[in-house]
Parts: C-alpha cells; sequence; structure tokens
C-alpha cells in the first residue's frame, strides 16, 4: 500500500517551481537508470507547493537490518519560496518509523526523510537533481544497512523539535558536590529566535556599585609655571596653592554644595575632588598644559558640607541648614585628602594613538560574530579602528565562551546585543550602535531595516565563513560599501582575508576564486583544505558539533587577521591574504594580488573569470604553435545564480594528439590532477570542461569535430546536472560556449 503524493495530479509542464522541473526533466529523461517519474503533483497555498513522485532502486543487500525494500516509493516537495529544504517522504505505509533521522509525522501519515547535516542555504549553490536523488538511494542503503546514524552521534532524542535552552551549572551532578536545594533561573529573551533560561546558585547579577562616590570638577586660572609645592594634606591645605591659581576653592565648593539636592543617597556619598591647573611658559603665553590633580577624601559630602559650615547633620539623611555662618577652618584642615593619579579615559582617538595608527571612522557592519570575528572586532576596537554595527541571528551559548570574545556571563544573549554592549565597554566611547539580530540570507521582518543599515557601511565585512553568504553579499545585495572577508581554514591551521578592491571592480566572490587557485599555485598550502583532526558535540542534535580548535590559536589568528584587514582596507587594490601556522606558532605569510576580473553573458549563464587564466591559456598556445593544444578548464557553479567560474587550466596531457590542424585531449595523468586540485581546494574547484586553440591564420568558430566535443560534454557534465563549457583560443579571439554552440 502506498501513500498519495501530496496535492492534485497534474501534468510535469504545468510544474512552476524550478527544482520540481529539473527534477522531473531528469526523471523523466531516462537518465538515470535506478529512478523513474511517476506523478507530478501541485498545492496550491500562499507558497506554492510542486510536488514530484518517483520510484527509486536501493541495494539493500540480503539481509537488511531495517525494512527497507529493494524498490521505494518517494514523494519529494519544493516550495516556491525555496527557503526551506525539500520534504522528502516515503510513500510505502509500513515504511519502518522506528529508525533514525526521521522527521515525526503523525500516525496514518508518510514518514519524512532527514537527508542533510548542512543547512539548505549552503546546498543550494550546488544542488542538482541527479545528487538530489543520489543523496535519496545513499539514505536508503545505509538505513537498510544500519550505518546512517554516526558511531559518535548520541541517540536520537524522545521527542523532536526545536525547544528553548536551559544552561546548567557544569558542577550540578558532580559526586563531590552537593546538590543545592534551589537554583535561581534567570531567562534571557534577547532574540526572536530563541529564549534562553539560565540557572545559578547565587539567585543574582552583577551590577556596578553607585552612588558611593561622587567628583566636582574644577578649573584654575592660566598661571606662569612656578616652583613646586608640597602635596596637600588637607582640604584647608588644598586651598592656598588654589587660591595663587585664581581659584577660591572653598568659597566654589560651598557654593555647589549647597546647591546640590538633598538626596540622601548622595548626601552619604563620598567626595572627590578633581582641578585642572593650566600652565603658560611666560607671561602672556598661551597654555601650553595643564595640570590635573585629584583628591579624594573619607568624609561624606553631609560631613564635608557639616565642615563648611552649610548645614548640621540632624539625623542620616537629614540636614538642617545653617545662614550666615562662615566654614570653620580648624575643621577644615582636618578633612584628609588622599591624592589620586589622573589617567584619562581612552578614547578611540587614544585607543589608535596608543596603537601608532590613524584613527578611523570607518563605518562598518559585520556579518557574523563568531569566535574569530569577535576576536577580530575586538582587536581593532581597541586600536580605535572603525565605527560598528552587527548582523548575526545567533545566540551565545556556554561552549562558545571557549573561543569568543564574549564572557560565560552573557550566555543566554543575542550575540549582536551581547557584542554591541561588550565593544561599547572596552573604550570610554561607544563604538557601536544596535545591530540586526537576524539571518543575512532570510531576514523577514527585518529586511528593511537590514537595508537601511547595509547601505550605509563603507565596508561590510564578512565573518560567517559561510559561501553562501559571501555569494549574496557579491551578487546579490545592492550596496556600495566594499566587502571584506576572513576566515580559519578547515583545521584551523590558517587564516585568510580576502579583500575587494575600493571600487569594487573584482567582487569578493571573483576574490574568492583566485584564492582557490593560490592555493594550487602555492605548494606550502598543499594541506590547506585537510580536514580537522578531531570534533567535539555540545548538545544533542546533530548540527551541534565544534570543531577542536585552542584559543590561542584562534586568538593568534585574529590578531594576523585584524591588521592583515586594516591593510587590505588601507590599499586601493584587491587582496587575497593568506597565514599559515605551525605547532610552534610560526606563521608564513602568503600575498596574492587578483587580476583584472572578466564576465561575459552566455544565453542564461554568466561567466567569470580573469586576466590570470585568460594568459595561462595564451601561453600555453602560443609555447605549441604551429600545433594545436588545449586542456581541461577546472572552476565552480553557482546553479541558484546562473554563474559558472573559470578559474584554472591542467595543461595538455603528455598523451594528446597535437597537430597543426587539430588536437586529441589525452588522459595520462589527467584524472589524479583533477582530483588533486579538487582536493587542494576542498573540492571548491571542479570540472568544468574543454579548452584548445587553433593556429593562427584561423577564426575561433566552432568546427565540426568541436561540435561533437562539445555534444560529449553535455553528456559527460550533465550526469550531474551540470552545464558544459568550452573554450576555443585563436590567435586574435577566445570565444567561450556555456551549454550551447
Amino acid at each position: 500500500m502506498w501513500f498519495p503524493g501530496p496535492g492534485t495530479s497534474i501534468k510535469p509542464a504545468a510544474l512552476a517551481v524550478p527544482k520540481a522541473r529539473q527534477l522531473a526533466d531528469f526523471l523523466a529523461s531516462g537518465a538515470h537508470q535506478w529512478a523513474r517519474l511517476l506523478d507530478t503533483r501541485c498545492t496550491i497555498g500562499p507558497d506554492r507547493a510542486d510536488t514530484i513522485v518517483a520510484e527509486v532502486d536501493v541495494e539493500v543487500g540480503q539481509n537488511p537490518i531495517h525494512d527497507i525494500q529493494p524498490v521505494e516509493r518517494i514523494a519529494v516537495t519544493f516550495l516556491e519560496s525555496d527557503r526551506h529544504w525539500p520534504e522528502v517522504l516515503a510513500l510505502r505505509s509500513d515504511f519502518p518509523r522506528d529508525i533514525p533521522h526521521l522527521y515525526p509525522r503523525e500516525d496514518g501519515e508518510p514518514c519524512s526523510l532527514c537527508l542533510y547535516e548542512d543547512s539548505y542555504a549552503e546546498l543550494k549553490l550546488h544542488w542538482t537533481g541527479p545528487r538530489f536523488v543520489e543523496r535519496i538511494r545513499d539514505w536508503l542503503r545505509e538505513t537498510s544497512r544500519s550505518t546512517l546514524h554516526g558511531a559518535d552521534q548520541p541517540l536520537e532524542p524522545v521527542f523532536a523539535g526545536r525547544y528553548d535552552s536551559l544552561v546548567l551549572p557544569s558542577d550540578l551532578f558532580l559526586q563531590d558536590v552537593r546538590l543545592p536545594d534551589r537554583l535561581s533561573v534567570l531567562l534571557y529573551d534577547q532574540s526572536p529566535q530563541r529564549t534562553v533560561y539560565v540557572a545559578t546558585r547565587e539567585g543574582k547579577s552583577e551590577t556596578a556599585r553607585i552612588g558611593e562616590f561622587v567628583a566636582s570638577i574644577f578649573v584654575a586660572e592660566p598661571r606662569v609655571q612656578g616652583a613646586i609645592r608640597r602635596t596637600p594634606r588637607s582640604l584647608l591645605e588644598l586651598d592656598a596653592p588654589s587660591q595663587a591659581a585664581g581659584l577660591d576653592l572653598l568659597l566654589e565648593l560651598r557654593k555647589r554644595l549647597f546647591d546640590w539636592p538633598r538626596d540622601p543617597q548622595l548626601l552619604q556619598s563620598r567626595l572627590v575632588l578633581v582641578i585642572a591647573f593650566p600652565k603658560t611658559r611666560t607671561v602672556g603665553s598661551s597654555v601650553e598644559a595643564s595640570d590635573i590633580w585629584a583628591f579624594g577624601m573619607g568624609e561624606s559630602v553631609a560631613q564635608i558640607g557639616e565642615a563648611l559650615s552649610l548645614w548640621q547633620v540632624v539625623e542620616r539623611g537629614v540636614v538642617g541648614h545653617l545662614i550666615g555662618v562662615s566654614f570653620d577652618r580648624e575643621r577644615t584642615a582636618k578633612i584628609k585628602l588622599l591624592p589620586l593619579n589622573p589617567h584619562f579615559a581612552l578614547s578611540s582617538a587614544g585607543a589608535a594613538a596608543a596603537s601608532g595608527i590613524a584613527p578611523s571612522r570607518t563605518q562598518f557592519v559585520s556579518i557574523g560574530v563568531g569566535a574569530l570575528g569577535s576576536q577580530i572586532i575586538g582587536n581593532l576596537v581597541r586600536a580605535g579602528y572603525g565605527q560598528w554595527r552587527f548582523i548575526d541571528e545567533d545566540v551565545f551559548l556556554p561552549h562558545n565562551a571557549a573561543r569568543h570574545e564574549l564572557p560565560h556571563s552573557m550566555v543566554g544573549w543575542s550575540k549582536v546585543r551581547a557584542m554591541t554592549q561588550w565593544v561599547n565597554a572596552i573604550l570610554a566611547e561607544p563604538v557601536a550602535e544596535d545591530g540586526i539580530v537576524t539571518d543575512l540570507l532570510d531576514p523577514g521582518d527585518e529586511a528593511e531595516a537590514l537595508r537601511s543599515v547595509l547601505k550605509a557601511a563603507d565596508v561590510i565585512a564578512d565573518f560567517s565563513a559561510s559561501q553562501a553568504v559571501a555569494r549574496h553579499l557579491a551578487r546579490d545585495l545592492k550596496a556600495e560599501a566594499r566587502r571584506v572577508s576572513a576566515f580559519l581554514n578547515p583545521s584551523g591551521s590558517d587564516v585568510v582575508v580576502l579583500a575587494e578592491d575600493a571600487l569594487r571592480q573584482i567582487p569578493i566572490d571573483a576574490v574568492e576564486m583566485q584564492y582557490y587557485r593560490a592555493l594550487l599555485d602555492h605548494t606550502e598550502l598543499a594541506n590547506h583544505f585537510r580536514a580537522p583532526e578531531g570534533r567535539i558535540r555540545t548538545a544533542r542534535s546533530c548540527r551541534d558539533v565544534s570543531t577542536i580548535l585552542p584559543s590561542d590559536l584562534v586568538a593568534h589568528h585574529a590578531a594576523v587577521a585584524s591588521r592583515g584587514l586594516r591593510s587590505a582596507l588601507d590599499q586601493n587594490e584587491a587582496s587575497v591574504r593568506v597565514w599559515t601556522t605551525d605547532s610552534e606558532f610560526n606563521t608564513h605569510a602568503f600575498l596574492i594580488n587578483p587580476r583584472r576580473v572578466v564576465e561575459q553573458e552566455m544565453g542564461n549563464w554568466r561567466l567569470i573569470t580573469d586576466d590570470g587564466l585568460i594568459a595561462s591559456v595564451r601561453t600555453l598556445r602560443q609555447a605549441k604553435l604551429p600545433l594545436e593544444t588545449g586542456g581541461v578548464l577546472l572552476g565552480s557553479w553557482d546553479l541558484l545564480r546562473g554563474i559558472v567560474y573559470i578559474v584554472v587550466t591542467i595543461p595538455s596531457p603528455v598523451d594528446s594528439e597535437e597537430c597543426p590542424t587539430s588536437y586529441i585531449r589525452g588522459c595520462q595523468g589527467l584524472e589524479a590532477s583533477v582530483r588533486s586540485a579538487e582536493a587542494r581546494t576542498g573540492w571548491q574547484l571542479q570540472y568544468v570542461g574543454e579548452w584548445h586553440s587553433h593556429p593562427d591564420s584561423c577564426t575561433s568558430d566552432p568546427s565540426e569535430e568541436d561540435r561533437e566535443l562539445f555534444e560529449w560534454l553535455r553528456n559527460y557534465t550533465g550526469r550531474d546536472g551540470y552545464s558544459p563549457v568550452m573554450l576555443i583560443a585563436g590567435e586574435h579571439q577566445l570565444r567561450w560556449f556555456v551549454d550551447s554552440l
């Protein structure tokens, strides 16, 4: 028995959602011998949903552990908004429900398969129908063998869903710690996405001590520098040098105290006097400097006012005024002074001066405030560099404190609000305005506010380490701000800073592609994309995984990247900067200057390459004249935006047939070279097509053999859902072809 797919049956031509059409066309073509199209359906609503019903063959083996059949019927539902994962339903009515990685459904409804751990925003960049079908078949095969659920993953929860968080004391269940009678729980409702509860034994929060001291500021008249005086030890002794500097201190102090409100807290506060003594070099010359002196007193304001004969303290917090009585000099002489060493609070300008750099009022918007980004921001703020606003949807949780700029006391806050408060406490003046707690790729109700913030920025700093975010900033966002990006490599040994040029003629996605080429050009970076050595789980969910990475290494990378980011923005050119660090913290820097970008519209595609790739092709062609030559092209597809990036060419293999009027590309060592390039770039670059040259005095028009080659390319790349790319390099012209000749 089979459940019907969602919605009502429609003809394939009536499908409106692009991914649904792509999957239906692929299945109907018969290109996949282990998957077949059965039906196409539609659900009309606020967000239209198109459903593909298919039959897939599964390699279940002879003795499957779970009841997965050799043939399973599957329904895949795509939303027109494309905001969420396509839902994948197993339509067999007796499909097993006691297996891991199923979303919960009501009895009498088909089971819903959980296929991926990665976010959908990341997957969309490379999603194709063929790959999606294979993922479904892999899920079913591994489930039948009970190998889908990783050995390091916790058991599946009894109930599914996204719950609010409760943070408990870390020692709560240790054997040598007595369980408390009760815990206080504080509620932090800082984020529309999640509420966090924090349990604590203390039942209180730290607050500043206020009302204990009060300062009063005085400025003397400018005086020619004179002899150094003995530091006054009492309020009366301070009056003499003040009088000499044109300040009748006691008279002025009496006036001030008399005018102050009779607030009990103020009367109980202790007084601090701050006096500026301006100094000139000669009579009539301008003030060159001021001596700033401060003195604290042990007596309260009420007691000092009584000594100055302003009032009489009747009882605590209550004073009675005295009229026509001069102050008591003897008692004033008994008010002891404690000299203080004044320092000026650190402003942005003072911080910049201390760092030896020019002050910067650059308006930054930070996308993401994770471990690396938060420490970079902290470093730059301490250098008086920039004014900041933050965009992030995340909440600060306990494990974040291991490497983050923020302290554990801010667990439960949204990272945006916590970072705003934190960096505004670093200096004596605010450097961050209110940010936006939202997902850049799906801002919802914050869309207009987000546009306004990004439009006002001078620099957009991407610390998200998300390719989906980087592409959005490069291609979708309409804002003039210069884009920069900083991130760690997977193992955490290297840090990377990418920067556009000031005029944005080399966008950040093109800079990213030339960064991948640099990894192939520098043998020292061959292991840049090696996998991390270990991971730890921070909670129960499949996605609650954190890379093992020491905080001192993150701090080191943040320091290096802070300097690199400033250096990148100090110049107008685009740049790629990579720093590698070994186990002894020896660091080696690589600086790459990206080449000019070349973009072309090719039908429904935008082809993006650069002068560096073009120069390589021309050099290879010239070296083999009068023979024809060629090679393969490596690059990347962004199927979401219809972009193909051409980044690297692998030259003609040694077994190629290179003739004056023809070229047949060989294959010796080619597969190994392609696989090596893919691995060294973290599989960001892959095979995208072929190129070959034409002799001098010949056009770059495709020959009949070229058309046959292109059809071969179409069949080869089409197996993974990609379009073919071909380049013909002639004497005067390079002609590109994407999808069709």
